[in-house]
C-alpha cells in the first residue's frame, strides 16, 4: 500500500513539474515576444525619424545652393541608430502640387519607414498674391478712371501695388509646357488664328507659335456657351482674344480649367509667356450690352490690354475679372479706352496660390501637410 502511495506521489510531482515547465516556457515566450514587439515598435519609430532627417537634410542642401536632378539621392547615418536615403523626384506626382518631392527611407535594424514629402517655393515675400493687380512697375495700369478695384479680403491697400519691384511671381516652366497641357497646338505665320472649338472647353491648351514675334488671335466665334472652363498657355509674343461672346447676347463667364495631367488642379485662365501684350478685345457684335466675367488668375510676361470699341455705348456693359492679374512688363491699358474694367479680389491667392508659381528669392520649404508616410 505504501508503495502505491509513493508511486502516486511521484506521478503527481511529475505532472506538477510538467505543468510548471509549460507555464515557465509560456511566460518566457510571452516575455520574449513582448520584448521583440517593443523592439520592433522602437525601431520603426526611429526609422521614421531617420526618414524625416533625410528630408530635412536634402531641403537644407537645396537652400544652401545644391541642385538635384530627377533620381539624384543622398545618404547618411546616425551613429548607433541607423541610416537614411533621400531621393529627389521631379516633376511632383505625389498629389500635393509642389515643384518636386523627396522620397526618404529610414532604416533601423531590419525595419524601414518611408516618407514622401512635397516641396515648393515658400517663405519670402508672397504678398504679391494679395493684390487685385501686381506688376513690376506698380500702379493701376489704366487710363483715366477706367480701372476699378475691389479687395474685400485684404482691403484697399492691396488693390494694386503702388511701388515698383524687380520681380514678380511667375509660372514654373516644368509644368507650364506642352507636356503638361491637355492639348498642344502649333500655329505658323506672323499672324495666325486659332478658333476655340467646343471640344476644347474644359481643357488646358498650349498654343505654340513658330514665329518669335507672332501675334496670335484666339477667336471664340463658334462658342455659344454662356459659361465655360478653359485655360490657355501660349508663348506667342502677342495674343488677342476676340469674339468672346456668346453671339446670343448673354453675359459670358470664363473659368480656369482642371488639368487632368496634373492632379486636376485648376490652372489660371491665361498664362502668357510672350513678352508683348495679351489683349481682350470687346466686340459689340458679340458683347454689345453684355458683360464678360473672367473668374480666375491671369499672368503675362508682358502686359494686358482691354480693348473696347469706340462706339461702346451700352450702359453698364464692361469687363470683370474676379481674381488676380500679374503683369511682368505692363505696356497696355488694363482699363482700356471707351469702357470700364473691374477687378474684384474674391479668391485668397496668398493662401491658395495658383499651381506651380515661383516667387523669386524664396527658399524651398515643405508644403504644410504635404507629405505622407508608409510602413
Amino acid at each position: 500500500m505504501k508503495n502505491r502511495k509513493g508511486q502516486a506521489l511521484i506521478v503527481i510531482v511529475i505532472i506538477m513539474a510538467v505543468v510548471m515547465a509549460i507555464f515557465v516556457n509560456a511566460l518566457t515566450t510571452e516575455l520574449h515576444s513582448h520584448s521583440l514587439s517593443e523592439t520592433e515598435i522602437y525601431q520603426r519609430e526611429q526609422a521614421l525619424y531617420l526618414a524625416e532627417i533625410g528630408v530635412n537634410r536634402m531641403i537644407f542642401n537645396i537652400n544652401g545652393g545644391d541642385t538635384y536632378n530627377d533620381g539624384d539621392y543622398i545618404t547618411g547615418t546616425v551613429t548607433g541608430i541607423g541610416s537614411y536615403k533621400s531621393i529627389y523626384h521631379t516633376p511632383d506626382d505625389s498629389g500635393y502640387g509642389g515643384s518636386a518631392y523627396i522620397e526618404s527611407i529610414g532604416t533601423v535594424g531590419q525595419f524601414s519607414r518611408k516618407i514622401f514629402a512635397s516641396i515648393q517655393a515658400g517663405g519670402g515675400n508672397r504678398d504679391a498674391f494679395k493684390y487685385c493687380l501686381y506688376t513690376t512697375q506698380g500702379g493701376s495700369d489704366g487710363i483715366s478712371s477706367d480701372s476699378y478695384f475691389t479687395n474685400n479680403i485684404y482691403g484697399d491697400a492691396y488693390r494694386y501695388n503702388s511701388f515698383s519691384t524687380s520681380s514678380v511671381p511667375h509660372p514654373d516652366p516644368n509644368y507650364y509646357n506642352k507636356n503638361y497641357a491637355e492639348k498642344y497646338i502649333v500655329k505658323t505665320g506672323n499672324n495666325p488664328t486659332y478658333r476655340i472649338k467646343n471640344k476644347d472647353l474644359g481643357k488646358v491648351l498650349y498654343i505654340h507659335t513658330t514665329k518669335p514675334n507672332a501675334t496670335l488671335t484666339v477667336s471664340f466665334v463658334n462658342i455659344y456657351d454662356e459659361s465655360y472652363n478653359l485655360s490657355i498657355i501660349t508663348d506667342a509674343k502677342n495674343v488677342k482674344f476676340t469674339k468672346m461672346g456668346p453671339a446670343n447676347g448673354d453675359d459670358t463667364n470664363w473659368y480656369g480649367a482642371e488639368n487632368s495631367k496634373d492632379n486636376n488642379l485648376v490652372y489660371p485662365i491665361l498664362v502668357h509667356l510672350g513678352t508683348g501684350t495679351a489683349t481682350f478685345k470687346f466686340d459689340e457684335t458679340y458683347d454689345g450690352g453684355t458683360t464678360l466675367y473672367l473668374h480666375g488668375f491671369l499672368y503675362t510676361k508682358g502686359g494686358i490690354d482691354t480693348e473696347y470699341i469706340s462706339n461702346w455705348f451700352y450702359g453698364d456693359s464692361y469687363g470683370v475679372i474676379d481674381g488676380e492679374v500679374i503683369e511682368e512688363n505692363p505696356a497696355g491699358k488694363l482699363g482700356g479706352p471707351y469702357g470700364d474694367t473691374r477687378i474684384n479680389y474674391v479668391t485668397d491667392y496668398y493662401n491658395n496660390p495658383p499651381p506651380h508659381f515661383i516667387v523669386p528669392g524664396e527658399n524651398t520649404e515643405l508644403i504644410p501637410g504635404g507629405f505622407r508616410e508608409e510602413y
